[in-house]
């Protein structure tokens, strides 16, 4: 039967255990101060030494297998003789105008008949709604899409008649009779004149599209303004009015 320990020898007992705390406490606190300065030291590193995140890829143990080339065919080229429907076509275009050289564009106009002295004339286009673009009442618009002066088709300017309560560059083309005389400045400092063989006047929804936006054909020269009578609820002209002049030898 196991004695019991005199009274002596469980303090002794109970003092061992007390110190052997205290040391693995003190264990553990120095412990985790050396783990709070590693990650002190850790936070101190920037991303750009730390290193790569590692590949989940198992790196390769055996050379790839060499593909054999695929052996180059020849090359035939067959021609074919065109089509009936085709010869009558012709060579294929884009559908596309192509822009005319910059030198010949236009760049001022004039009409000595109704005394409209040179007028700087600008490239215009296609506004969102559709119409064709006309600058202010300082200038002439010419469409850009279409021909240009000395290129087959028609080369067509068009200005107001009136804006903002001002005349406008073309607000005596009405006035302008057939034999009167239209000169043209071009951008490479040379000048063509043209001469009236016709003045009409056209519903809005009735202008001649054939002949004014075309890029094929005989040179005209097309001048289009408003005209005919005036809405004030909507300030705009129920017609337009159409010059259309020859380049003279």
């Amino acid at each position: 039967m196991p004695t019991t320990p005199a009274p002596r020898t469980r303090r002794r007992l109970g003092v061992a255990a007390v110190v052997t705390g205290v040391a693995a406490l003190l264990c553990a606190v120095v412990a985790g101060g050396l783990a709070r300065r590693g990650d002190a030291a850790d936070a101190s590193i920037t991303p750009a030494t730390m290193a790569s995140t590692p590949s989940t890829i198992a790196p390769r143990t055996t050379a790839p297998r060499a593909v054999p080339a695929t052996p180059s065919l020849p090359v035939t080229t067959t021609t074919l003789p065109p089509s009936p429907l085709g010869a009558l076509v012709g060579d294929a275009v884009s559908a596309m105008p192509v822009a005319p050289p910059v030198d010949i564009a236009p760049t001022a106009v004039a009409i000595p008949d109704v005394g409209l002295e040179p007028v700087p004339v600008r490239p215009v286009g296609i506004a969102p709604d559709g119409q064709l673009e006309v600058p202010d009442e300082t200038e002439v618009g010419w469409y850009r899409l279409g021909a240009a002066p000395g290129q087959p088709g028609a080369t067509v300017l068009a200005a107001h008649v009136s804006w903002r309560d001002s005349p406008g560059p073309f607000v005596r083309l009405s006035e302008v009779e057939p034999g009167a005389f239209v000169d043209l400045a071009l951008a490479d400092g040379t000048s063509r004149r043209y001469q009236v063989v016709e003045r009409a006047q056209y519903g809005k929804l009735m202008l001649p599209q054939a002949a004014i936006w075309r890029t094929t054909g005989p040179e005209t020269l097309v001048l289009i303004t408003c005209g005919g009578a005036f809405n004030p609820d909507i300030r705009r002209y129920a017609d337009n009015i159409v010059v259309t002049a020859v380049p003279v030898a």
